[in-house]
């Protein structure tokens, strides 16, 4: 500060600065986002208790190897699980997986499904797949997967 107020950065090399300090500190790491194995353990105890966001970010954690070695059918597992009691992120997921063939056999319908599910819950990127993929369906598709969806319900 000069006289009460802020100083003000004009020179190219006053600006190196103040870029070189905002970098050490936006890159540094952080100590509570470093891996620890504890943490799984605690999400495993969440998610094996059935809470549904606890089963959805260990389905992410396995899948991503945040926080140690990847398990694609593991991640599918607690994905599901979350994804069969609403949770409309792992609903989401479910649907990328599908649509990739990530951990699980490629299959449109059943992406377009989990995709659907999602997008009831305001996903706007679910929607957006959703969409994306309706094209490639049947009249015939849409009508089975429109039924599926009428008597889907989540389960607790």
């Amino acid at each position: 500060m000069v006289d009460g107020r802020a100083a003000r950065v004009t020179t190219p090399a006053g600006w190196r600065w103040v870029l070189l300090a905002t970098m050490v500190l936006v890159c540094r790491p952080l100590p509570f986002a470093m891996a620890d194995p504890s943490s799984q353990h605690q999400l495993q105890a969440l998610a094996g208790q059935g809470d549904a966001n606890a089963q959805w970010m260990l389905g992410q954690v396995l899948l991503t190897g945040s926080l140690g070695d990847t398990d694609e059918a593991e991640a599918v597992r607690w994905l599901q699980l979350a994804a069969d009691q609403g949770h409309a992120l792992a609903q989401r997921d479910m649907g990328m997986l599908y649509e990739q063939g990530q951990g699980v056999t490629q299959d449109v319908l059943e992406a377009y499904f989990w995709y659907s599910l999602a997008s009831r819950q305001d996903s706007s990127r679910a929607r957006f797949r959703r969409d994306a993929l309706s094209a490639m369906l049947t009249a015939e598709q849409h009508e089975a997967i429109a039924a599926r969806l009428k008597g889907w319900r989540p389960r607790k």
